[in-house]
């Protein structure tokens, strides 16, 4: 017969030599002080999330107060456009909150008047909204379809081909004959900006016998009213062509010359009419 096992513990309860299970204790202090160390956290977390509410409710009411209002709308460079035009599409009200303000769209809107360029904008936390607007500069007049028969009127034109306005009287800028021409705010096509380069070189000869700035079969063409036309070659050198234009203006009598070619403005070439020859 074995020997008699103990009543509290059967075969397999805890592995031979392995010693009794029994429960720590945890000192009261400690047990106390760790629920005041998670109190204290808790209650800085509920804290830090009432500040930050609290500023954005500030900041939220700040801005939809008078304090970030729309006070003052500035207009600069607009000289041609003229300040209540950019005004009127710009769209900015007084009273405007600041930070509700769609500036790019503004832009965009003043960017499509005809005469502008570049426009910038800046707004200050004193309530001041400016528009600092670059216009664009004329160098050419192109001869208008008018509404009325009979009436002739002049498209005046930018060097990128923007139609800038559409005046009755003819300005003293240089002519180019091109079409079709739209409507103000539109594009010349885009074989009219050689013949507007050669309108800006021209500029500085208006007074002078320049006549219309066209394309003759291929060619760039300035015509000179009484006397000829000159054959102005490639888009290249403009201002030393119109130089050299200037020169024989002044000191030569292009009243005998059928052609005048500056394909080569140091070596200029001269066709004599037989006449005078």
């Amino acid at each position: 017969m074995g020997a008699d096992m103990p009543a509290d513990e059967t075969p397999g309860d805890r592995p031979e030599g392995r010693p009794p299970e029994t429960e720590l204790s945890v000192d009261p202090r400690i047990e106390a002080r760790r629920k005041d160390v998670h109190s204290r956290r808790r209650l800085r977390v509920w804290i830090a999330i009432g500040v930050v509410a609290v500023l954005l409710a500030v900041v939220f009411g700040i801005s939809r107060s008078s304090l970030l209002d729309v006070d003052e709308v500035e207009v600069i460079g607009a000289q041609r456009t003229g300040a209540n035009q950019v005004l009127e599409v710009a769209g900015v009200e007084l009273g405007t909150p600041l930070l509700g303000l769609d500036l790019s769209g503004s832009r965009n809107s003043i960017a499509a008047l005809p005469w502008v360029d570049q426009v910038r904008s800046s707004r200050t936390w004193g309530g001041k909204v400016t528009f600092d607007v670059t216009e664009r500069t004329a160098v050419a007049q192109v001869p208008f379809d008018a509404q009325i028969p009979g009436e002739q009127s002049w498209a005046v034109v930018d060097l990128q081909g923007r139609v800038l306005q559409v005046d009755p009287i003819r300005r003293q800028l240089p002519v180019v004959l091109f079409g079709p021409v739209p409507e103000p705010g539109g594009w010349l096509g885009g074989s009219a900006l050689p013949l507007l380069e050669i309108s800006q070189a021209l500029i500085p000869l208006q007074g002078e016998e320049i006549g219309a700035i066209s394309w003759v079969n291929g060619q760039m063409i300035v015509d000179l009213p009484g006397v000829g036309q000159v054959h102005w070659g490639g888009r290249d050198n403009p201002r030393g062509k119109a130089v050299a234009l200037a020169t024989f203006l002044a000191r030569v009598d292009l009243h005998c010359y059928e052609k005048v070619d500056l394909s080569d403005p140091d070596r200029p070439a001269l066709t004599p009419i037989e006449e005078c020859s």
